[in-house]
């Protein structure tokens, strides 16, 4: 890598860096794995950087690897994860005027299987439509309109059970 192109990643990084942190923070809602979630990707998107060529959609390309990332953490088996902190993860309640009903969706997206809390976040959070969650998940739009279904009823059922309750 040229001095010009790592000067133009280092440029990126630092100027996107944040919004990289809070897509992988809404994937797996710890904050410590979150930073390594997003230093991972943007690690791997700084080896690609010289073939990338498509400026405009470099954020794209950076939220597919974020989130391929994370499945493929996921796959990797649960003793890849160990919490060495003795918290649960530092919890950021959301902004604005419901709160205590931002903690109880947050948790209920938490108990949803990460495929579908992929999609959902994706979907409704990054509004994206089904072609481009597809897109980044690797797979058709059916399964994206699968998991989709999947995980609303998931997220019905678990708010209409009682089962999540506000930290």
């Amino acid at each position: 890598m040229g001095t010009d192109e790592r000067a133009s990643f280092a440029e990126y990084a630092r100027s996107r860096g944040p919004w990289a942190l809070q897509v992988a923070f809404r994937l797996c809602r710890d904050r410590h794995r979150a930073q390594d979630l997003a230093q991972t990707s943007l690690t791997k998107v700084c080896a690609r950087w010289e073939r990338l060529r498509d400026v405009e959609r470099i954020d794209a390309y950076v939220r597919t690897v974020i989130v391929r990332t994370y499945i493929g953490e996921l796959r990797g088996g649960w003793d890849r994860w160990v919490d060495l902190s003795g918290t649960d993860g530092e919890r950021q309640a959301p902004e604005g005027a419901d709160v205590a009903l931002g903690l109880v969706l947050r948790d209920a997206v938490d108990g949803l299987a990460p495929r579908q809390r992929a999609t959902i976040l994706l979907r409704f959070y990054l509004d994206l439509s089904v072609e481009q969650t597809a897109a980044v998940l690797d797979c058709t739009a059916g399964t994206v309109k699968s998991q989709t279904s999947r995980g609303l009823d998931s997220l019905r059922g678990m708010l209409e059970k009682g089962e999540v309750r506000a930290a």
